[in-house]
């Protein structure tokens, strides 16, 4: 098989179990979203391809690279998405700027 075919499959898999692994831990407190869950195995797919074509390594090493990778992407994602203010937007007793200036 190919280098693109090894990193479907493999990453796939990979994000097959990384959805399962997770909806076995957050489903008792936020339900099970299937939204979620597909995302990992569709995001494992490509993070499988990036991980074939990265570097040369055996089929274990190409899964947890695909788990690796797969984790990165999302959980950089929902950082991105949730993005919060900042400690360097909060003056010293934990009011936002705007109102300590204002007052």
């Amino acid at each position: 098989m190919g280098k693109i075919t090894n990193g479907l499959i493999i990453g796939t898999i990979a994000g097959i179990l990384v959805g399962l692994a997770g909806a076995r831990k957050d489903s008792p407190y936020e339900g099970f979203k299937i939204k979620t869950f597909f995302r990992s195995p569709i995001v494992g797919a490509i993070a499988g391809v990036i991980v074939a074509y990265s570097v040369k390594s055996d089929k274990k090493g190409l899964f947890l690279g695909s788990i690796a990778v797969e984790r990165m992407i999302v959980e950089g994602y929902k950082l991105l998405r949730a993005q919060k203010a900042g400690k360097f937007d909060y003056g010293e007793w934990g009011i936002r700027k705007e109102q300590y200036i204002k007052n």
